[in-house]
């Protein structure tokens, strides 16, 4: 056995042991998924899942989450907000679907040049980039209808970059460029930037600050116990997946959060 898939069957187990013991904390919690699976995705896989957290949670919309979270609102419930990052087509054609039957949204972070990549482009992303072979990209007419829909479309770098460096005019083309396309092709302003790869390491105060100049809210995919990073600049995600068990996404969302 792979040294790499014991470790990750380990977690698995241990997660979903300690899952089923843990309680919801009450709370804004911004749960930050990708795609429905890597293989054999369907929609009901997500639908499932979202019959098991609505037992447990109330779902809010995105833009509502923000809201709560800048104000810094103390809630006495557990809430939960969607977000998707990368653009993969299943967002368009499971994900929102899914959420829409709940009565909810998301909002799903892209890479203009993926969404416009030719197959050289799609395969070079998703087989080095993101790591996600076969996966295709949603276009601009499925992003559009997205919006028209009621989800939020953000920016996630034109190429999925990432942003810990000090190359200023990278930072300018990757964060800048990338809401000036978004804006152009969806005719509406892009105020939310989630940063590629999402941990706190993979930015720096520097590309924050550029970021912060153009999006109205900064998003990581980290530091979870806490609401905000970078000195209140950045709004903190919880990583989950669509096809991820009841008690594993339980075990992360039972950890208060502090402002």
């Amino acid at each position: 056995m792979h040294p790499n898939f014991l470790r990750s069957y380990l977690r698995h187990v241990t997660l979903n042991i300690l899952g089923s013991f843990a309680k919801p904390a009450k709370g804004i919690h911004i749960l930050n998924g990708h795609m429905i699976s890597r293989k054999n995705p369907s929609i009901e896989i997500f639908l499932s899942q979202l019959q098991q957290l609505q037992k447990i949670s109330t779902f809010i919309r995105i833009e509502d989450a923000v809201k709560l979270i800048t104000n810094q609102a103390k809630v006495d419930d557990t809430l939960i907000a969607f977000t998707f990052d990368d653009g993969f087509d299943e967002c368009a054609t499971m994900i929102a679907p899914a959420l829409e039957q709940f009565n909810t949204n998301a909002a799903f972070f892209i890479n203009p040049n993926f969404v416009e990549g030719n197959d050289e482009y799609i395969r070079h992303f998703t087989e080095n980039i993101v790591f996600t072979p076969h996966k295709k990209p949603m276009r601009w007419n499925q992003i559009i209808d997205l919006q028209q829909k009621g989800h939020i479309i953000g920016a996630h770098t034109m190429d999925h970059y990432m942003i810990n460096d000090s190359d200023i005019e990278k930072l300018e083309y990757q964060i800048a460029t990338c809401k000036d396309v978004i804006e152009q092709k969806t005719g509406s302003p892009c105020e939310y930037f989630a940063f590629p790869y999402g941990r706190l390491e993979h930015a720096n105060i520097h590309s924050i600050d550029i970021a912060a100049k153009y999006y109205k809210y900064l998003f990581s995919q980290s530091d979870y116990k806490h609401y905000f990073s970078f000195n209140g600049k950045v709004i903190n995600r919880r990583h989950f997946e669509p096809d991820w068990s009841l008690p594993h996404v339980c075990y992360f969302i039972s950890h208060p959060k502090s402002y």
